[in-house]
């Protein structure tokens, strides 16, 4: 017959206490916390959503053209509420966009296409910034070029101006 040995019981029963149920309670937590951050990252596509809609499109109710997010009328938050229902409907961002501006109109777009004279809007800055870096090398270049030779050592002065300097500085100091 065998006899059992209280003391490795003890130290299983330990073992299972201390390593096999936290690392249970931890693997519950997590799955727990991933199915809330799913839930917290559909809202946030939502949202996301939602405020691409209101920022990029104006609101057509006449008082200031100010997007749909900007702008307080009735008006506003009535399409707030229509971009909001299209989208638990499960209609894309695109559709929802294009129904309104077919709706309303290509000038309630917010958001300029680089099509015709517009696609100046999107390089000039681009332009500028070559150009303007372009000028400060170039004048950076030049004036380090005269900075080098004006400082050569052979450069003497004549004597007839350090006798002037001489004669100023005597002035000076008599003066105080």
């Amino acid at each position: 017959m065998k006899t059992f040995n209280l003391r490795l019981v003890e130290k299983n029963c330990f073992f299972l206490l201390v390593i096999v149920v936290p690392f249970i309670f931890v693997s519950v937590v997590t799955a727990q916390a991933q199915t809330a951050d799913s839930d917290t990252s559909k809202d946030f596509k939502f949202e996301a959503q939602l405020e691409e809609l209101l920022t990029t499109l104006y609101c057509p109710c006449g008082c200031v053209r100010e997007t749909n997010k900007a702008c307080v009328c009735g008006t506003a938050q009535a399409i707030e509420a229509s971009f909001r229902d299209a989208l638990t409907e499960g209609q894309t961002v695109e559709e929802i966009r294009t129904l309104y501006l077919k709706t309303y109109g290509s000038e309630f777009s917010a958001v300029m296409k680089a099509e015709g004279i517009n696609w100046l809007a999107y390089i000039m800055p681009a332009v500028i910034l070559i150009v303007s870096g372009g000028v400060i090398f170039i004048v950076r270049y030049q004036s380090r070029s005269k900075n080098i030779s004006s400082t050569q050592p052979d450069q003497q002065i004549s004597d007839k101006l350090q006798r002037q300097v001489e004669a100023e500085l005597e002035k000076y100091k008599d003066r105080n």
